[in-house]
């Protein structure tokens, strides 16, 4: 699996979001707007589909910026992998634990003193290596050392900010993806937040094996910390996010590294209700999820074979 190198320059970004989708896949549009039309909430959809080259298969508003619940956690991912390139298996140090031993660090601030405790029990003296796993979900914990492995991994890159303009400095294609917050604080002073062609950007770069400014090895351990599965379409990567809180949103993103000489296919599907539900949480949460999955089978279902 190869990326060429002018997929990995900014006119990438344009590719992956402005392309047209194919003219026979009109019928796959239908079957998306079919889902969308669905009764409930009004849903906005945001998809990118294809292989890392060429025209994508099939997209619906790329450019356009949601937010991004977990799935800005594979960028984050990238971004702390390529930082201890051939330490992956060290401790990350007095760096690491100061960040954890501080009740009042941005990265700290979102839990209870008993969730802080359970962070810092699961995370201190941990590597990147288990700190990025436990981050994507491949290793299992509770939900709060899950988002704080993953708030370690924003103050170990400088902070939100710091954090963003690494994953824009490495590409101009993952420029989509923008961290404005630490995982679990509060949305208002500013969402992270992506557009399917910058996810997609970076999810083609890990599936080909090729992430600007890092090694094979290194791209081989990030593709190795996020989640996977077997798939009749190939080896399935993926990570998922949502966010309960209001705007409502349920993402699904990954690739499916396909083999036999096949390139392989990745896929965003963001869906978000357009504003604040009208019946309970749970059933707009329902919805979102049967929203992203419908639209995830009908992109599974136009995969070339």
């Amino acid at each position: 699996m190869r990326l060429l190198r002018t997929l990995l320059a900014p006119a990438l970004l344009a590719l992956l979001a402005a392309a047209p989708a194919r003219a026979e896949d009109g019928g796959l549009d239908a079957r998306v707007q079919g889902v969308l039309a669905e009764p409930g909430d009004a849903i906005q959809a945001g998809v990118w589909f294809g292989a890392p080259s060429g025209a994508p298969i099939y997209q619906r508003a790329a450019d356009r910026a949601m937010p991004a619940a977990s799935v800005v956690k594979t960028a984050l991912l990238v971004e702390l992998f390529a930082a201890h390139a051939g330490h992956l298996d060290e401790p990350l140090g007095a760096a690491a634990d100061a960040v954890l031993a501080g009740d009042n660090h941005p990265a700290m601030v979102p839990f209870s003193a008993a969730q802080r405790d359970e962070v810092r029990a699961a995370l201190r003296g941990a590597t990147a290596r288990t700190v990025g796993a436990i981050m994507m979900g491949s290793k299992r914990a509770s939900n709060p050392v899950y988002n704080g492995a993953a708030n370690l991994a924003i103050a170990l890159l400088g902070g939100p900010a710091d954090a963003s303009a690494k994953i824009r400095a490495r590409d101009a294609a993952f420029g989509g993806v923008v961290v404005r917050r630490y995982m679990l604080a509060a949305r208002s002073a500013g969402d992270n937040e992506a557009t399917p062609a910058g996810l997609a950007a970076v999810l083609a770069a890990i599936a080909n094996g090729k992430v600007p400014g890092a090694d094979a090895a290194t791209v081989e351990a990030i593709a190795q910390a996020m989640m996977q599965a077997t798939d009749p379409l190939g080896a399935h990567r993926h990570k998922e996010g949502n966010l309960d809180s209001d705007p409502m949103v349920c993402v699904k993103t990954g690739f499916y590294a396909r083999g036999a000489g096949k390139p392989p296919l990745v896929y965003v599907v963001a869906a978000a209700l357009s504003a604040k539900p009208a019946g309970s949480r749970d059933a707009a949460h329902r919805r979102l999820e049967k929203t992203a999955d419908a639209i995830h089978a009908a992109l599974r279902a136009a995969a070339p074979r």
